[in-house]
């Protein structure tokens, strides 16, 4: 059984790499247009203000980071915290909150990670890479235990461990290994954890660079071991950088230059942070709460989730060059969801999800259900993972209804293609809302999409050609989404996020 959920593993990763297989000659013409994509027709991206061209738009992407760059009252500065002593209870509490909220999300530990966190304990805590991993994934764990960010903010439980890392970097600069790396992408976990999505892009960047460096020094090519935890470190960053760069303007690392030639990491051996007979201290910390997925599970959905990087990276994609002009290509449409339907039907049995029924009508108070519902982190990795394959069914289809809306005719793409993109974003608004409260890696990213998917749903709803197409739960999920600005917990944090939603609503709910 194992055998055969790697033999899916890996071969659901391979689908964000190879295109599917179809043997029609439309198809090879496919292949060819995909990677040799034009780049006219606007994508879901804030910082392309022709995608929505509205002026206040159009340096927005600007106005956020500036927002977010000049607000720091909310931080915590490096500080040294004289007479700083870790408290045992206390800390294996943070790492079992670790393990239990974020671990599966980037799994760059090795099952020794809490033996060597134990050992540091009970030891001096001089300035190193190694002191540094143990403070932050103590303030990692330490906002995971609070019932929400406003609570995390309020309390401020991580401010000692992480003012007392924050004065390791130079250390964490200073050495060329492993540990250093993995410090880095854990400070980036730490600041897209408290919604501070440009401090968390400047460590991944740094995270990239040095990782970079490793692989090609060929540091560890001796190791295999070493190489497989580097190579979990490469797609943790991959997958950070690319969530957080995705709709903002942002400088790049280049890594996306290694896609093709950093193998996928093994599945041969636990991914978990700890051994199975440690999992009792842990419980016996906090009962009430289960720790972690399983090892296959965990594995399972990060390669799926690389695939979906690939993926989501190409969705745009659907066009094509006739005489000068960029067109929205039905045959390239279908290819690309193909591929993406065949990486749904290769997710193993633990994450794969249902599809919505756009014909079900939504609850009354949808909103508040979901809102206040938490789940198991196999059920929050699912439900990311479908809320991806939604959005990126939106980015396939969004050049049918961009070419009605230009054109101002329905002959310039299949009304079927564009039924496609309304019914893609109400299932992608659905699912994000369940997400938001489960998902606490990422909430920039989140609230982003909803967004700029949002925004361009409804220019296209009350375009005169496909006004009468829409069914009534796509506009109403344009309130769902303002409400959801309102009562998230990171738009009490984020400025940038706190703007979005102001913009939302007098642009969405003014029309009404």
């Amino acid at each position: 059984m194992q055998d055969e959920d790697s033999r899916s593993h890996a071969t659901c990763a391979d689908l964000g790499e190879q295109n599917a297989i179809n043997k029609s000659q439309p198809a090879l013409f496919v292949r060819a247009t995909i990677y040799n994509a034009p780049t006219q027709v606007p994508v879901l991206h804030l910082y392309q203000g022709t995608v929505i061209p509205v002026p206040i738009l159009t340096e927005l992407a600007a106005q956020l980071v500036a927002k977010e760059r000049t607000d720091v009252s909310a931080l915590s500065a490096p500080n040294e915290v004289l007479g700083f002593a870790f408290q045992y209870e206390d800390a294996v509490r943070a790492f079992g909150a670790f393990y239990d909220r974020m671990h599966h999300w980037y799994p760059i530990f090795s099952s020794e990670t809490f033996d060597f966190y134990l050992e540091k304990l009970n030891s001096p805590l001089t300035p190193s890479s190694d002191a540094c991993l143990l403070l932050l994934v103590a303030a990692i764990g330490s906002i995971a235990q609070c019932p929400s960010l406003t609570a995390a903010y309020n309390t401020r439980p991580d401010s000692q461990y992480i003012s007392k890392a924050l004065c390791m970097l130079p250390n964490v600069h200073f050495e060329f290994s492993l540990t250093s790396v993995q410090c880095l992408i854990l400070l980036s976990v730490y600041y897209c954890f408290i919604a501070k999505p440009c401090q968390a892009h400047d460590y991944i960047l740094m995270a990239s660079s040095k990782a970079q460096a490793l692989l090609k020094c060929r540091l560890f090519e001796d190791n295999e071991r070493q190489s497989d935890f580097l190579r979990r470190s490469f797609w943790s960053i991959l997958l950070i950088e690319s969530d957080l760069s995705y709709h903002i303007d942002m400088p790049e690392s280049n890594i996306w230059k290694f896609d093709d030639r950093i193998l996928l990491p093994g599945v041969q051996t636990s991914w978990q942070p700890c051994h199975e007979n440690q999992r009792k201290l842990l419980y016996s910390m906090r009962p009430t709460h289960s720790f972690g997925m399983p090892s296959d599970t965990v594995k399972a959905y990060f390669l799926a989730q690389i695939a979906m990087c690939r993926m989501v990276r190409r969705c745009t994609a659907s066009v094509i060059v006739s005489q000068g002009q960029e067109l929205y290509s039905p045959v390239v449409a279908m290819e690309l969801t193909y591929q993406l339907d065949t990486w749904h039907n290769h997710l193993p049995s633990s994450i794969r999800f249902k599809h919505h029924d756009v014909t079900v009508a939504l609850p009354v108070d949808f909103v508040e259900r979901v809102s206040s519902s938490t789940t198991s982190s196999i059920i929050a990795v699912t439900g990311y993972l479908q809320m991806q394959y939604y959005l990126c069914l939106t980015g396939i289809y969004w050049p049918a209804v961009y070419n009605i809306i230009s054109t101002g005719t329905l002959e310039a793409a299949p009304i079927a293609d564009c039924k496609r993109f309304f019914e893609s974003y109400y299932s992608f608004v659905i699912t994000a809302a369940s997400v938001i409260p489960n998902c606490p890696h990422n909430p920039w990213s989140i609230y982003a999409n909803l967004f700029i998917t949002t925004m361009t749903c409804f220019k296209g709803a009350n375009d005169p050609c496909l006004r009468s197409t829409i069914q009534p739960d796509v506009r109403r999920c344009f309130a769902i989404v303002t409400e959801l600005f309102k009562i998230g917990d990171a738009v009490n944090i984020s400025p940038a996020i706190a703007k979005l939603g102001l913009i939302l609503r007098e642009r969405v709910l003014g029309a009404y």
